[in-house]
């Protein structure tokens, strides 16, 4: 893959140098450290890179572009899917430069960065199930950590303040978009602009093993909010409590630990992005 990547910017004349990571976090330190001396910093990889890129990004005040090689992709997803990696480097090269919001989640007084979505709930869970699957990609890779998550997995009794509005019920999964999708194409945040000033939120209350199954297929095409089990929002500032530790992701990166409380804001117009 490297070696293709590497004649396809040579190919089209482009000026660059080529970092590799070593460890988490450390496309954040590179971004940091040589936007300065670049017009773009291009993110290689999956949403975990383009999230780690785009928090140097927003740091420094680089401009970020994305070629998607992960196995979600679902920030690029929500940039404008193009037909092949060819086309992403001409965007690169050939794109307008475009300000976008971002979210920031804080967990027991740790702020980080989000440009996609959090998930808190099932959707974590499932996320975390699906780090040790190495066979499968995409949705594919999600589809069967999900089957694997359906029967071990129990809604949590939630606070949920969207803004000036409060939730409070058993909860199956709270999704929080940027962008339209999450899990490598599941758009449970369908309607989410990236330069609304506004985070999209999808709710789904407790539901059993059958029904989840029934709506499943509905969130594929992005129409499960005609299901009563699941209610959409929208607001600058989301704060959850859970009686009992949940699972989330951030960008698709699940945290170690399980939380009981964590709060989301959004950022507007503060990454500058290729599209």
């Amino acid at each position: 893959m490297l070696p293709h990547l590497v004649g396809l910017a040579k190919r089209l004349g482009m000026d660059f140098d080529l970092q590799l990571t070593r460890a988490p976090e450390h496309a954040t330190e590179l971004t940091s450290e040589h936007a300065s001396q670049f017009d773009i910093v291009v993110a290689v990889g999956g949403d975990g890179t383009v999230n780690e890129v785009a928090a140097g990004a927003v740091k420094s005040r680089a401009v970020m572009g994305v070629i998607p090689t992960g196995t979600g992709n679902d920030f690029a997803r929500a940039l404008g899917r193009l037909k092949n990696l060819q086309d992403y480097f001409h965007r690169i090269v050939a794109g307008t430069v475009k300000a976008i919001d971002a979210g920031t989640v804080t967990i027991e007084n740790r702020e980080m960065l989000f440009v996609n979505g959090v998930g808190v709930g099932f959707d974590a869970e499932v996320a975390r199930e699906s780090i040790g699957v190495h066979m499968l990609g995409g949705i594919s890779r999600y589809l069967y950590s999900l089957v694997k998550t359906l029967a071990k997995y129990k809604s949590a009794q939630m606070r949920i303040e969207l803004d000036e509005k409060v939730v409070e019920a058993k909860t199956y999964l709270v999704a929080i978009g940027n962008g339209i999708s999450a899990g490598g194409g599941f758009l449970l945040t369908p309607y989410a602009r990236l330069d609304d000033g506004l985070l999209d939120v999808c709710l789904v209350s407790d539901v059993t093993i059958g029904r989840v199954l029934q709506v499943l297929p509905s969130v594929l095409k992005g129409n499960h909010d005609r299901h009563p089990e699941v209610t959409m929002e929208r607001a600058k500032r989301i704060r959850i409590k859970s009686d009992t530790p949940v699972s989330i992701h951030r960008d698709g990166e699940v945290p170690p630990r399980k939380v009981n409380d964590l709060e989301m804001r959004i950022e507007p117009g503060c990454l500058q992005v290729v599209v």
